[in-house]
């Protein structure tokens, strides 16, 4: 029976749910910073909380279950093709995340950010947890920057009254430039 208990509940049990809780807290707070950002803004739907705790965590099982799932005896010992294989499907996914509406091209920041979300997983799965919550930070700030530095990114914006305005100051500064050319001119 206890043979039984061990199977069941194995060794590394500990390791594997602290990873998992770690990479779906990773996860819930990209997900929860682009949740309240862009559902903010745009009211439409975006990828936010529910998906990338899923793409997070659902890496961090496949490189889990790449590590302890299968035995390693053989010569299909790479945990690391399982990983490949994640990659490749974010990939996918994230290009079906980019859509182009009238020459504008949206979702780019959403396939970025679950192709990183995955990588995070991933990192968690294979035990590297400094690097990956530091990964998670630089994630969350990236997607943040701009509530972090509001003035960063703004564009200038000009109306068309400030085009016309500009436009009339240059005819003048060129008629003026023009007229002291001609009296340079005349006075030689």
């Amino acid at each position: 029976m206890a043979g039984f208990w061990a199977y069941i509940i194995p060794p590394e049990l500990p390791t594997i749910v602290l990873r998992l809780v770690l990479a779906f807290l990773a996860g819930a707070i990209m997900g929860f910073e682009r949740e309240r950002v862009y559902k903010d803004i745009h009211r439409q739907k975006a990828a936010g909380f529910r998906t990338y705790s899923l793409v997070c965590f659902g890496s961090c099982l496949f490189g889990l279950a790449s590590i302890y799932g299968f035995s390693s005896f053989g010569v299909n010992q790479d945990p690391g093709r399982v990983a490949a294989q994640v990659v490749t499907g974010m990939g996918f996914l994230g290009a079906g995340a980019i859509m182009k509406f009238n020459g504008k091209v949206e979702g780019l920041t959403t396939a970025a950010g679950m192709w990183v979300a995955s990588a995070i997983g991933l990192m968690f799965s294979a035990g590297m947890y400094v690097a990956a919550v530091l990964a998670a930070f630089f994630a969350f700030l990236i997607l943040d920057f701009h509530r972090i530095f509001p003035g960063l990114f703004q564009a200038i914006k000009f109306t068309p009254d400030d085009e016309i305005e500009r436009y009339t100051e240059i005819q003048a500064k060129r008629k003026i430039r023009r007229r002291d050319r001609i009296n340079s001119d005349d006075s030689k």
